[in-house]
């Protein structure tokens, strides 16, 4: 996992860490660290993977 940053998305400000590939390094999506918004609170610690 890359460092914490503080990212604008889609829901609003979101605290999350670029997740990366073990095997090539390439960076393969990113895990929501803290939330902001109240409802926005069942993101924490899940992840999004892109294609």
């Amino acid at each position: 996992m890359g460092p914490l940053e503080e990212r604008m998305i889609l829901s609003g400000m979101h605290t999350v860490a670029d997740i990366f590939c073990c095997c090539c390094g390439d960076n393969v999506g990113w895990k929501y660290e803290s939330e902001h918004e109240k409802d926005q609170k069942y993101k924490e610690d899940k992840f999004v993977l892109e294609r």
